[in-house]
């Protein structure tokens, strides 16, 4: 899966922003927490949602069933407006 090319990612003062820009069905931008923002980082190179949990888990100190929980819910928010590529 992958960040649909529909969808562009900007960070500004240190807010992660992920933006439609008009060639999707859904119009609007995104402004994320760091974890989900790493989330969508991730996402910009064709991945599983099994490898983005290996790099959360390399990269915070949380306990494997909290970044499976929290990796799925963001994937599934971004699949439910069209930004991810299966």
């Amino acid at each position: 899966m992958k960040l649909n090319s529909g969808f562009l990612t900007h960070v500004s003062k240190g807010e992660h922003i992920t933006v439609s820009t008009g060639g999707t069905d859904w119009n609007g931008l995104i402004r994320s927490n760091p974890t989900a923002a790493f989330i969508i980082e991730c996402l910009k190179t064709d991945t599983t949602e099994s490898a983005i949990v290996d790099k959360l888990l390399e990269k915070y100190d949380v306990e494997r069933s909290v970044a499976e929980k929290d990796t799925a819910a963001a994937i599934a928010k971004l699949r439910s407006i069209g930004a991810i590529d299966e």
